[in-house]
């Protein structure tokens, strides 16, 4: 292992990291103060926490009939916290893979059983971040501004909209609380090295506000898998009286990452011995993703009186993206020749979107109403170019973009053939995507033990899209879709004193609208567009017991997904060879169900246990494939990617009062992963271990020490088609972190 140290050390060592400094009179969502906890960075089982996703107010974490968990960001970060994704680690119901890219370029998160990108909502300050594919892009997420983390199980359309059918992911920024500097330094294996520094003040009178600053520099295990971040955020709190309050903040992200390959899979699902071996890079040239992101938001909350409020927040996100991917082609690949297939894609984005959104809460007698207004409209504009041998003749071998690599050598053998073009223009387009939303809540009071809430959201979507004509290739054209939902909820609460049992149900959706280039009128037909939906019933119980040593989550749930929207083979190019050659299709049926666990213990005081169980069992009821050859029916199949059991144990012990020990074992199951269920593999356990160091004369100073994969564990994420294997991706090997935290 290698380690760095960069020259913004002797900035940081004055003013290493965060401390807890006393509050002053700003008002502060009281979720910003919530005690930091746990060992592990989630303080899912502390019930006092206050959380705000799941009902759209501040309540006690025990008080909510949903399954959250809730992590720290400091906290993740002293863990190691080094991709996207890494907030799930340890998370029941939750289970990823980490596609082409490594990190997290292209994360497939699954929420209960959900296959796919699309099945859950990332939002910032309850703002949705849907990304150009209408799914979540974990990165876009600016970690840097990131305070708290609210992970809700279960569908949550009626508050937030498309995309949370499975869950949503609420990524709170940074409030300014207090008066302070503070800071971060961070070293690591594999050239790790990040440097942190925020400023915050928080007078009696006048604005608060807060400013940070961040730089990331990582080499990355693997060859071409580095990346350099740096990140600004600024925020200010404004009461302008007790009834009224704005904020205001913006974070200005830029990110250049380099883009590791997967690993070819024989016939028998084994990896290929690759040049260069498991770290090195297979492909062709350097695949990287460089992009730019602004973000920001206003907020203004106003008391008309004490059960009277309303809330107005609009925001601005704007993204330049320039990627250049490999994607393996596994019809060009040949394990007997030693070639490898790839794509060569290159892709200019520019992404700009307005969100606004209005909402009323009203109190009266037994009844607590929320009612709101919103929607958001993106602009897209997309220039998109491929390199490869090219060309659907005899001479050109029937190819897509084929670029063929000796897997013995790294060598591109067919970079000679005079069908191989470098950068060749395919397409460019313009997008127009706007949706609006209504939606009502009522969280009614029955008794003292009893809670019933019903709520209901209606929502229409309406995507605009243009194809320009490029000279030899198309001639362009347009196309429009609409698509509309309506997503009720209901859930009936009673509440003993050492807890809650709650019965709930929930629908989600999403527009199925998809990915920009399925709108392509060249390659892929679209005669119809249908939203997805996903109706899910959850029977949950959340307490304490014994004096409040223990307490403990439980829920078990079924969900039944209609309208999965799916490619496949044009039957038209069968009588017509200039029809698209793909089609997309509607109509497949997908079933969850499944059970969640986690307690914690707290024996004595300082030390801490904490178990977390999953048992995931999804099912395709009724998934048809068609075929040039035929349509191949999958029903009764499991869908890829989701292991049946996940387990995870944590603990922390407090040795000193400057010495604590923690340490977190996970442990997934094996999945299928080629969707005839012929594959199953993946499963894996790490085991993490970690310290901190905070003696009293270090004052604010604290060191965390961690060891991600500890025992060192070769893992991989697997990744296949109808039948075969196709490629896997390599899990990273023992990582270690040093990060220092100070304040003055």
């Amino acid at each position: 292992m290698k380690y760095r140290i960069t020259a913004l050390a002797a900035a940081l060592i004055i003013a290493p990291a965060h401390a807890q400094v006393a509050q002053t009179s700003v008002r502060t969502p009281a979720y910003v103060v919530a005690d930091r906890g746990a060992a592990d960075g989630t303080r899912a089982q502390d019930l006092d926490t206050i959380v705000v996703t799941a009902t759209r107010s501040e309540q006690a974490l025990e008080q909510v009939p949903a399954a959250i968990v809730v992590r720290d960001m400091d906290r993740l970060r002293d863990d190691g916290f080094t991709f996207g994704s890494d907030e799930y680690r340890g998370v029941t119901g939750v289970f990823f893979r980490r596609g082409e890219g490594d990190g997290d370029e292209f994360p497939f998160v699954s929420f209960r059983g959900s296959s796919g990108t699309d099945g859950s909502l990332s939002l910032i300050d309850g703002i949705p971040i849907v990304g150009l594919y209408e799914e979540t892009q974990l990165n876009e997420i600016p970690y840097d501004a990131v305070r708290t983390i609210e992970i809700v199980k279960g569908p949550v359309s009626t508050l937030y909209g498309r995309g949370a059918l499975y869950g949503v992911t609420n990524y709170l920024t940074s409030t300014p609380t207090s008066d302070g500097i503070s800071g971060s330094l961070a070293t690591g294996s594999d050239g790790y090295a990040r440097g942190e520094v925020s400023i915050s003040r928080a007078p009696a009178q006048g604005p608060a506000w807060l400013l940070s600053a961040a730089h990331e520099d990582y080499d990355g295990w693997r060859e071409n898998g580095g990346r350099r971040l740096w990140n600004v955020f600024g925020k200010t709190v404004f009461s302008f009286s007790d009834a009224t309050t704005l904020t205001a903040y913006a974070n200005l992200g830029d990110r250049a990452s380099q883009l590791p390959n997967g690993i070819p899979l024989d016939a028998e699902g084994r990896e290929v011995p690759v040049f260069g071996g498991r770290e090195a890079f297979l492909g062709y040239g350097a695949p990287r993703n460089d992009m730019r992101s602004l973000f920001t938001a206003v907020k203004l909350e106003h008391a008309f009186r004490d059960d009277l409020q309303v809330n107005v927040t609009a925001s601005y996100r704007d993204i330049d993206r320039g990627v250049f991917l490999n994607f393996i082609d596994p019809f060009g690949t040949d394990l007997s020749r030693n070639v490898v297939g790839f794509n060569g894609f290159r892709g200019d984005t520019t992404q700009r979107v307005w969100f606004g959104e209005a909402t009323l809460r009203w109190e009266a007698g037994r009844h607590a109403v929320l009612a709101g207004v919103g929607g958001d409209r993106g602009r897209i504009s997309e220039s998109i170019r491929w390199s490869g041998q090219n060309g659907f003749t005899p001479e050109c071998g029937f190819t897509f973009y084929l670029v063929e690599v000796d897997f013995t050598t790294g060598q591109v053998v067919n970079a000679d053939n005079p069908c191989f073009v470098v950068d060749d223009p395919l397409t460019r387009d313009r997008f127009v995507n706007s949706s609006a939303g209504v939606f009502v809540q009522d969280e009614i009071t029955l008794s003292d033990r009893w809670l019933l809430t019903v709520g209901g959201r209606f929502d229409r979507f309406r995507r605009d899209a243009e194809f320009f004509a490029i000279e030899g290739v198309t001639d362009g054209g347009t196309l429009q879709g609409d698509a509309d939902a309506f997503s009720p909820k209901a859930s009936l609460s009673f509440r003993p004193d050492w807890g809650q049992v709650y019965l709930s149900y929930g629908r989600g959706f999403n527009s199925n609208f998809g990915a920009t280039f399925e709108w392509d009128p060249v390659q892929y037909a679209r005669p119809e567009s249908r939203p997805t939906t996903i109706d899910s019933i959850e029977l949950g119980a959340k307490g304490r017991a014994f004096g409040d040593r223990l307490s403990f989550e439980a829920a078990v749930y079924y969900s039944r997904q209609k309208n999965r929207r799916q490619i496949i083979p044009n039957p038209d190019v069968e009588d017509d060879f200039t029809a698209p050659g793909n089609l997309i299709a509607f109509g497949d049926l997908y079933e969850g169900r499944g059970a969640e666990l986690s307690a914690v213990l707290r024996p004595r005081d300082g030390t801490e246990l904490a178990l977390g169980y999953t048992r995931l069992d999804p099912e395709w009821k009724r998934y048809t494939v068609a075929t040039f050859r035929g349509p191949l029916d999958f029903s009764g199949n499991t869908p890829v990617g989701v292991p049946d059991n996940i387990w995870s144990l944590r603990g922390s012990q407090q040795l000193t009062p400057w010495l604590s020990l923690r340490a977190a074992y996970e442990s997934y199951g094996d999945y299928f992963y080629t969707v005839d269920n012929a594959f199953r593999d993946g499963g894996y356990a790490l085991l993490t271990v970690g310290a901190r160091v905070a003696p009293a004369s270090w004052r604010s100073v604290s060191l965390d020490v961690s060891v991600n994969n500890a025992l060192d564990e070769d893992y991989a994420f697997y990744f296949g088609g109808r039948s075969a294997p196709i490629y896997a991706v390599p899990g990273p090997p023992r990582q270690l972190r040093l990060t220092l935290r100070g304040s003055l």
